[in-house]
């Protein structure tokens, strides 16, 4: 996964892509990331349906 061009780690699943969110500084700690946000993420080679929801 990259953020603003850097590599900042490999992504196992939507936590991870959140998590390397919010490290970067991208997004707020204290709220949810939204991952179909398309200004905030851009997907290749697949889309967020690809990604299976985690188990509640």
């Amino acid at each position: 996964m990259t953020v603003h061009g850097q590599i900042v780690g490999l992504a196992h699943g939507r936590g991870d892509v959140a998590e390397f969110l919010r490290r970067a500084g991208v997004a707020d700690p204290a709220h949810d990331v939204t991952l179909d946000d398309p200004r905030l993420i851009e997907w290749r080679g697949g889309s967020l349906d690809d990604w299976p929801m985690p188990p509640a």
